[in-house]
């Protein structure tokens, strides 16, 4: 899949769509700032590039995103990974964990270990 850029305010609109869940126009609005109209036109572009679905609810519209929040958040966090840490997985993880070393519990870090072990299983798998 590829990563879809997003305006400032489109990609605002859609982090309050996919927090707050199906939304109206007013709804976004209230969240967003700015004018009815321009949140109203935000929606219409994202409708249109395919980024959010509506259906009529008594006299309005109500919005809510095309995609499930962890397909865009896998597509966000390839993106974060290529723009900030020049597609390195092992940085990605060292800044995660340096940023979090204080709250990590033990239950965590066992998970963690898991998971490297599957992923070091999985790689002498497919060799």
């Amino acid at each position: 899949m590829s990563t879809v850029k997003l305006a400032r305010r489109e990609r605002e609109a859609m982090e309050i769509l996919y927090r707050q869940g199906p939304s109206t126009v007013a709804e976004l609005q209230d969240h967003l700032g700015g004018s009815y109209s321009a949140a109203r036109a935000v929606l219409s572009r994202l409708a249109r590039r395919g980024l959010a679905n509506h259906r009529y609810e008594g006299p309005r519209y109500v919005y809510e995103p095309a995609q499930d929040v962890s397909i865009a958040a896998e597509s966000a966090l390839k993106d974060l990974v290529a723009t900030f840490f020049g597609g390195s997985n092992t940085a990605v993880m060292t800044a995660l964990l340096g940023m979090c070393k204080d709250t990590l519990d033990d239950t965590e870090l066992s998970r963690l270990e898991e998971l490297v072990a599957s992923a070091r299983k999985s790689k002498q798998i497919d060799a």
